[in-house]
């Protein structure tokens, strides 16, 4: 089963809480994908950045549960150490697929998340970045890192978002990404598969060798 791991990397935005299941229901939809959750820990512990689901899930319900426990004991504002993520995806026996990142804050060093994400390349991972909102200094991170693997980096406006639902259409189209390769998003005939395919295309130019 294919694997993807999404992080949410948010200040703390209520509405990005709201739409997870939507979401992840929409992933699921796409066909059979296994999804690890990440998100900032109950504990408040800062070195235990960030809490990502111990198990691998496959099931809408059962991931709808994990995002209500996650969003109860979430802390301090709901983001999660970037570089964190990567280096968790680097760990399993079998790398991602996928690994995507919601977010408007950036709490890691560039270049230790720059040399993770080079390794996630090397091993067949590609990183889909998703900047809330339109903070410049973040938005050259996240394009680096969308670089590097060959991924994509997209901005989005979260208040045009609650109405438009781009950002579950993202989403959808990484999930069939990572089932089906450029194929699956060619195959959707969708804005956002094809801004996505245009990324991807992009940056396989600048992707390491």
């Amino acid at each position: 089963m294919k694997k993807v791991i999404l992080g949410v990397a948010t200040a703390n935005d209520a509405s990005a809480w709201d739409q997870l299941k939507t979401i992840t229901a929409d992933m699921y939809d796409a066909g059979p994908v296994s999804i690890k959750f990440a998100y900032f820990g109950a504990e408040g512990n800062l070195s235990s950045r960030p809490c990502i689901t111990t198990r691998w899930v496959t099931d809408p319900d059962d991931m709808d549960y994990l995002i209500d426990e996650a969003r109860a004991n979430c802390v301090c504002g709901c983001f999660v150490n970037v570089a964190d993520i990567f280096d968790a995806a680097l760990k399993e026996d079998e790398p991602p697929e996928a690994v995507i990142v919601i977010g408007d804050v950036f709490h890691s060093n560039r270049d230790t998340a720059l040399a993770s994400a080079e390794k996630l390349a090397a091993a067949g991972t590609r990183l889909f970045l998703f900047q809330q909102g339109r903070g410049e200094a973040l938005a050259h991170k996240f394009r680096l890192l969308a670089e590097r693997t060959g991924g994509a980096f997209i901005q989005y406006n979260p208040v045009v978002e609650r109405v438009a639902g781009k950002l579950p259409r993202l989403l959808k189209a990484v999930a069939h990404f990572a089932l089906s390769g450029t194929q699956g998003l060619e195959a959707l005939e969708d804005q956002s598969a094809d801004l996505l395919l245009e990324q991807l295309s992009a940056n396989a130019l600048t992707k390491p060798r």
